[in-house]
């Protein structure tokens, strides 16, 4: 049976009363509807037709609901999928322009001496590019470099440039040698004696010369450059040096100063400070094990408890005493001169430092320490120095007071001498300063 179409008017003209209630018009609202009708039945709406009449009856607070429901989806949907579609975009980027990148690490050294060579640039390159790393300050090389790129070039400036080419950048040395383009090299002496140790600085380089004086430099591009050289003990003295092909070695002269310039303790008013030393020599053994007060002109030298001594000398006034049977009694000059005796020698003990020759002798600041209130200086020192005309061995490490009265005053020291040629010399001594309170030292002194 075939269907019959007819046309009518639609029943309600839903655009126009839509707008009359403030509502948007429905796009799909026909203003002459459509239906489609069999001949048994030629009045009943058709399902689609009756379902829009049933929506346009709804209330306008329904009608703005669900369409701004309707476009609050449609716009999330929208922005999910732009960006789905940006990620996949920067994946499929990031994926076609990756390259695979190795490890490199390995180090650039000097062909001459060994050392680590500073600020070497170091470029990979590929028909593609290139790219770079830089050595530190021991010549180390560390970094990830782009896997295809296996043309290496090293430069650094005093040094002839080196090429490296592999076929896998893991096959790459460990050590890279560069050979320097120049060297120059010079001699420190004083007295026509070499000196050992002395700091040479040159640009921006520094190097210690031999145990012959001598020093060389490497890695500096041709040219003239001033040079200094220091040693404690010494004069600095300046120089020039000429870097380039067929340049002579250079000499510098030092004068000679003080190895250690120190004040004496003698220049405090007053002092408490304990001592032993053990000196052999021909045979003959000296020792003293105990202590020294000074204040003013007056010496308090004692062995033993201090309250209660076992033997002791006291110079008050000038005049010479001896302690015995518990109480000082006096001696006159003999006593007074063996007492300065033995405080000199203290003295002397805790200066002895200040003669070294710079020349025989070589020093080394250590970490300082706290003495008597103060962060002090300790140096230790060793070499040879003359004793009643003999050369002697030595070691020793002196500690110096660094603020107040204090300043340059040797406080403690250790000091070990030998000398098998010299009648098997041996002098051992520790002397170090325990107190400078002037009242203290005053109440070490018994009332006469």
């Amino acid at each position: 049976m075939m269907k019959r179409m007819s046309f009518r008017r639609a029943e309600a003209p839903l655009a126009l009363n839509q707008s009359a209630r403030g509502e948007p018009p429905l796009r799909s609202t026909p203003r002459i509807g459509l239906t489609c009708r069999t001949p048994s039945d030629t009045t009943a709406p058709l399902a689609w037709e009756k379902s829009a009449r049933e929506k346009t009856s709804l209330g306008s607070g329904a009608w703005k609901n669900t369409s701004h429901l309707g476009q609050k989806d449609a716009r999330e949907k929208s922005a999910r999928g732009l960006a789905l579609g940006l990620a996949l975009l920067l994946v499929i980027f990031s994926l076609a322009g990756c390259a695979r990148r190795d490890a490199v690490s390995l180090r650039i050294v000097s062909a001459y001496s060994g050392k680590g060579v500073a600020n070497a640039t170091l470029v990979f390159t590929n028909s593609s590019g290139s790219e770079s790393l830089r050595s530190d300050a021991t010549g180390t090389v560390s970094g990830q470099v782009q896997a295809d790129r296996t043309q290496m070039s090293v430069d650094a400036t005093g040094y002839q440039q080196a090429f490296i080419q592999v076929t896998d950048l893991t096959q790459l040395p460990t050590i890279v040698q560069l050979t320097p383009l120049f060297l120059s090299a010079g001699t420190v002496t004083s007295g026509g004696q070499p000196i050992a140790g002395a700091s040479v600085t040159v640009w921006n380089t520094t190097t210690t010369t031999g145990s012959d004086g001598t020093f060389t430099f490497e890695g500096l591009a041709e040219g003239t450059y001033a040079g200094r050289v220091t040693k404690q003990g010494f004069a600095d003295a300046t120089f020039n040096l000429v870097i380039g092909k067929n340049t002579k070695a250079v000499k510098v002269t030092l004068q000679e100063g003080q190895l250690l310039p120190l004040s004496s303790l003698a220049t405090l008013p007053a002092y408490e400070l304990t001592a032993s030393y053990y000196r052999t020599l021909g045979g003959e053994n000296k020792s003293f094990d105990g202590r020294v007060v000074k204040n003013g002109n007056d010496i308090l030298v004692m062995s033993g408890d201090p309250v209660n001594p076992t033997a002791s000398l006291m110079v008050r006034g000038g005049t010479g005493y001896v302690f015995e049977n518990g109480a000082y009694a006096a001696k006159g000059e003999t006593a007074a001169a063996a007492a300065r005796i033995l405080q000199e020698s203290c003295e002397d003990l805790l200066g002895l430092p200040a003669t070294f020759s710079p020349r025989l002798f070589t020093i080394e600041k250590q970490a300082p320490v706290q003495l008597l209130g103060q962060a002090c200086d300790v140096w230790s020192m060793s070499g040879r120095f003359t004793f009643e005309g003999e050369a002697v061995t030595a070691t020793a490490t002196v500690t110096v007071g660094t603020t107040g009265s204090l300043v340059n005053v040797p406080l403690k020291i250790v000091l070990n001498a030998r000398s098998q040629v010299f009648f098997d010399f041996v002098y051992d001594a520790v002397v170090e300063v325990v107190s400078v309170d002037q009242a203290q030292a005053a109440a070490r002194f018994a009332a006469q």
